[in-house]
């Protein structure tokens, strides 16, 4: 038995123990809550955030990003004209160290034409605060959803972790962790695979280490020339059909 099939069979190992310990149901509450505060979080954004900008957050967030950008300069004092106005705020921002993507999404939101004789700092100032208002809020949103929904999901677990439920969940979470350690390995081996075309001290290692080439089986060699991913690949996809279709 080489390195390969002793790190393999550590790692399925250890997956396998990891979802007994936690059953079937934990492991899956554990992933919807995750996904969950997500979906929740972007829901609830809109109109939270214009909640929020009622308070007096919106306000202490201004007025510490307005003296945020006063520090930096003279620059910012500088009127808007109509004509240089995008070119004016986009060099403000730069020189502010925002990255270009916020930039392009500040000048964006902006209504040039209404921006005329004020300075760089007034315009920009409640727009970057809007900004950290929707991500502070989110973030906050997505803590609490995650709080309260594994609360939740704790309490439900509970439920499928007794009796003939339990032995139940355990069961199922033992199949589950052993897929995901398939999965992870299969990946590994397929990324391995792929380096050992490019990299000849692996390629070499591999073949002694794999017995490649030679008859008999091992677990890192069975992953190593039939790999579940690439199986499933080619399984599911006709490459030569999506070969004819872009020709």
């Amino acid at each position: 038995m080489g390195t390969i099939d002793l790190i393999i069979i550590g790692i399925i190992g250890l997956f396998l123990i990891i979802g007994i310990a936690k059953g079937f149901m934990k492991q899956m509450l554990s992933a919807a809550n995750w996904l969950l505060s997500l979906i929740g979080s972007f829901l609830l954004l809109k109109p939270v955030s214009a909640l929020v900008a009622k308070t007096a957050v919106k306000t202490t967030i201004n007025t510490k990003v307005g003296d945020w950008i006063a520090s930096k300069g003279a620059l910012f004092s500088t009127t808007i004209t109509s004509s240089q106005a995008s070119e004016q705020l986009t060099g403000a921002i730069s020189e502010l160290g925002l990255p270009e993507f916020i930039a392009k999404a500040i000048v964006g939101g902006l209504d040039l034409s209404s921006v005329e004789g004020s300075t760089l700092a007034e315009v920009l100032a409640p727009t970057i605060g809007n900004i950290i208002l929707t991500v502070l809020t989110f973030l906050a949103l997505f803590l609490v959803l995650a709080i309260v929904l594994k609360i939740i999901f704790h309490l439900l677990n509970k439920v499928f972790d007794k009796g003939v439920l339990g032995v139940v969940n355990r069961i199922l979470g033992a199949v589950l962790g052993l897929v995901k350690g398939v999965v992870l390995v299969s990946l590994a081996m397929l990324l391995v695979s792929a380096l050992s075309g490019l990299i000849q001290p692996l390629n070499s290692f591999l073949t002694t280490d794999l017995k490649l080439g030679t008859e008999g089986f091992g677990i890192g060699k069975y992953f190593y020339e039939n790999n579940p991913i690439l199986a499933l690949i080619k399984g599911s996809f006709n490459f030569k059909d999506i070969l004819q279709d872009l020709i």
